[in-house]
């Protein structure tokens, strides 16, 4: 059988979550990103070839990765619905930003090179803090724009983007797009919930949505349905005769 995996891709990338191992490769690129930018200012800035990195990185774990980490808490649920007030984001921007200038200046003062100025310290913040409000608002407007969760609102009202429904223990698998999404619920309440809006049961473990299927291969107990995806489902002895009624 067609085993459908998430589809990834770049928008999915931006706008869903990050987590485990390419949580930590994107902060790792970011904080790099964010040493160069600062070893590259400075050079600009003096017109002198800058001394050591460390001083770059440690600037951009302060200056730039707790940016990013908003951004990602932005994606999350409860940050999606922090964040969705305008007077909420600008209260935590001007908090992460009062907190970082002041980390910076704690470490100056520790390694005895407090020189910056205030002013300097707020504008090498502003293009992080630039794209990271506008990757937030990028983020919000697509979330309101997406379509419901499967795995949370009622079936039938997602009933013509589901394209079949595999019985999974006491769970079921919702095909959706190239999707699957688990759920907590028997094939027979799926069925019972799908009555009436184009649902055909062809095996004790599928329920398939007769607009998705393209043909009908095979005969006996060697059928199958073929799905306009390419999907191959096999055809129960006992749900063989459902088939009449996509004649």
């Amino acid at each position: 059988m067609a085993s459908i995996a998430p589809r990834l891709s770049l928008s999915r990338f931006f706008f869903d979550p990050i987590r485990g191992t390419a949580l930590i490769v994107c902060g790792l690129v970011v904080w790099l990103a964010g040493a160069s930018y600062c070893h590259g200012y400075q050079y600009l800035l003096t017109g002198q070839e800058p001394g050591a990195w460390s001083g770059s990185l440690t600037w951009s774990a302060i200056a730039v990765v707790p940016w990013f980490a908003l951004f990602e808490w932005s994606k999350e649920p409860q940050g999606l619905e922090a964040t969705r007030r305008p007077a909420t984001l600008v209260a935590l921007v001007l908090g992460i930003a009062a907190l970082s200038i002041n980390v910076e200046y704690l470490v100056d003062f520790c390694v005895g090179d407090v020189t910056d100025r205030f002013g300097l310290l707020v504008m090498r913040r502003v293009p992080a803090i630039g794209i990271s409000v506008l990757l937030i608002a990028l983020t919000r407007k697509a979330a309101l724009r997406r379509p419901p969760n499967p795995a949370t609102v009622e079936l039938g009202t997602i009933a013509g983007a589901i394209d079949w429904i595999e019985a999974a223990d006491n769970y079921i698998e919702l095909h959706v797009g190239g999707r699957t999404v688990m759920r907590r619920m028997t094939m027979r309440d799926a069925e019972r919930l799908l009555l009436g809006r184009g649902f055909i049961r062809i095996h004790r473990r599928f329920l398939v949505n007769r607009e998705r299927i393209e043909t009908i291969a095979g005969s006996n107990g060697d059928r199958v349905v073929r799905l306009v995806d390419g999907t191959e489902l096999a055809v129960g002895r006992a749900f063989a005769p459902n088939l009449s009624r996509l004649g």
